[in-house]
């Protein structure tokens, strides 16, 4: 049902059910909020989305207040306006004057609200909050002085990843947020799933960055630095610096950072390519006698939360390492003993996994760095380099031979897509491999899809996010899936807190177009084409690579 209000004197069609904040946004007028977020229900904690109502004489939330047949609103008028100043301004009271240095300068919200708003001097004075900078993770930080109790965290991983690690405590001014038993971040519940990361307005939990360190070691006569590229992270810089082509981007970012110092410029398709050949010869075990279904993920954060959270699945969990873990590996075995390896990731789930579970034989860190995309282009930066680089090159031996599915596993429902291309082609059915089995354009988190191999019919399952894995989870447990695909995130890898500090679902789908044109214009799109794989596991004797 659509009726018409006024707001800013113009006469709008909206629907019933909508806020005023959503109705606002629909029509292209932005009105400032903290606390609100598209996958939570509206509280109207911090007070600064509220706009006059003619007739109504306080000012409400637009992000709580349904709109009604006939509203007169008024999103920036004075009064509006001066309420929203005071309320930022006090923030700012309890605020540290550190932006210049802080990790979130020129992408915080508060920071962007203020400007909005013009202000230009402290209003009001008051104390810094006096708190510990909770450093005892490997791939986060907490710093609380930074945080305005706008409570999106907490909610975030409560309500959508289904932790808890986080927790309001106190009261009145005391009030603080702090990772639950208060022994730090590290001791908590908390899987790294990164979204508190994308959550968080300011740098109250922000990325631990290493940049310092790798620049340190570039410029070692000492060492040797080798890099490793995730597909999403190449994805990502196509998709920022306007180059159109996923290969040109490669080949630009493999020249600059051999020009930055790096030896050695792999990608992760490696890594994620012999991941998929693993996976394969597994699923292949079970085309004929299979009881429970399979789950399979690269995601650390996936198999943190069905160990620590949902013990009823674990039994169904694969047991292959990461790709990330794979890459590393494999450059350590083939570098010079004082090769150092870094490895680009979309996520903080891989940061935190490389720092505790990815030693060697040797005890020895197969990553020894993991940075993000933002990281890497902060990298560059430093070193003056932007994207389209002036010259081109290949990437090194382990990359030399990539398809395109190291590049779509990376995306909504890849994981099942390659399996599925690798998995016909080692049957001998090329002809009828099944392409674009899930729309990864998709909103659904829990997607289907049915295929016949060998003359027998086959389900396989996409889910995406912690919450939707819990609601399902009696119907995984007592399905005939063959396996099913599991991320943390709804949107994949693409979508993770090291590609971007906020929910820009325009961005998505640019990294989403990128990889899909990649593929669709690939001849190689199989791991089985993958040439320098098929002669590895012909040196080991088909024997497993990780």
């Amino acid at each position: 049902m659509e009726f018409e209000i006024i707001i800013n004197n113009y006469p709008l069609k909206v629907s019933k059910g909508d806020t005023i904040l959503t109705a606002a946004r629909k029509n292209g007028i932005k009105i400032p909020v903290l606390c609100n977020w598209p996958e939570l229900s509206p509280t109207g904690a911090c007070r600064l989305c509220v706009v006059e109502i003619k007739g109504t004489p306080d000012l409400v939330p637009a992000c709580s207040t349904p709109v009604s047949e006939g509203m007169i609103i008024q999103t920036h008028s004075l009064k509006v306006i001066k309420a929203r100043k005071n309320l930022v301004s006090l923030l700012l009271a309890n605020h540290p004057e550190d932006c210049l240095y802080c990790a979130q300068n020129g992408s915080c919200e508060l920071q962007d609200i203020a400007n909005s708003l013009n202000i230009r001097e402290r209003y009001f004075t008051d104390k810094y909050k006096d708190q510990k900078t909770d450093r005892t993770d490997p791939s986060m930080i907490l710093d609380m002085t930074k945080c305005i109790l706008c409570g999106r965290c907490v909610r975030i991983c409560k309500e959508i990843a289904k932790v808890s690690a986080l927790e309001f405590i106190g009261r009145g001014k005391n009030m603080k947020v702090e990772p639950v038993f208060k022994k730090g971040l590290y001791y908590s519940p908390c899987i790294h799933c990164g979204k508190c990361i994308v959550a968080c307005p300011t740098a109250a939990i922000s990325e631990k960055s290493v940049l310092n360190q790798i620049s340190e070691k570039i410029d070692s006569s000492d060492t040797l630095c080798s890099i490793s590229l995730s597909p999403s992270t190449i994805a990502w810089f196509s998709a920022n610096y306007n180059i159109k082509k996923y290969e040109d981007t490669k080949a630009f970012l493999v020249a600059a950072l051999i020009h930055v110092g790096f030896k050695t410029v792999n990608t992760n398709s490696f890594g994620i390519e012999v991941f998929i050949s693993e996976e394969t010869k597994k699923v292949q075990t079970r085309l004929d006698d299979f009881k429970i279904p399979y789950i399979i993920t690269d995601c650390p954060a996936a198999k943190t939360f069905i160990k620590n959270h949902v013990p009823d699945l674990k039994q169904f969990l694969c047991k292959i390492y990461t790709p990330q873990y794979i890459t590393g590996t494999n450059i350590k075995k083939q570098s010079e003993a004082n090769t150092i390896h870094t490895a680009v990731a979309p996520c903080v789930s891989l940061k935190h996994a490389a720092a505790n579970d990815y030693l060697d034989s040797n005890s020895k860190p197969t990553c020894d760095f993991v940075i993000s995309s933002l990281e890497l282009d902060k990298l560059l930066r430093s070193y003056g380099i932007s994207l389209p680089y002036a010259n081109k090159e290949i990437a090194s031996t382990f990359s030399a031979y990539d398809t395109s599915s190291g590049a779509l596993f990376e995306t909504k429902g890849g994981i099942s897509e390659t399996i599925l291309r690798n998995l016909f082609a080692i049957n001998n059915e090329n002809q009828k491999t099944p392409k674009k089995i899930f729309d990864n354009r998709s909103d659904k988190d829990f997607m289907e899809y049915e295929f016949q191999l060998n003359n027998k019919t086959y389900k396989i399952a996409s889910i995406n996010g912690t919450d939707c894995l819990l609601e399902n989870k009696e119907v995984i447990l007592n399905s005939n899936y063959l396996f099913i695909e599991f991320r943390s995130c709804k949107h994949a890898c693409i979508s993770g807190c090291g590609n971007s500090l906020k929910n820009d679902f325009d961005l998505w789908k640019k990294l989403k177009k990128v990889i899909s044109d990649y593929d669709d214009a690939n001849h190689n799109s199989n791991v089985s084409q993958n040439q320098f794989i098929k002669g590895l596991y012909k040196e080991n004797k088909n024997e497993d690579l990780i």
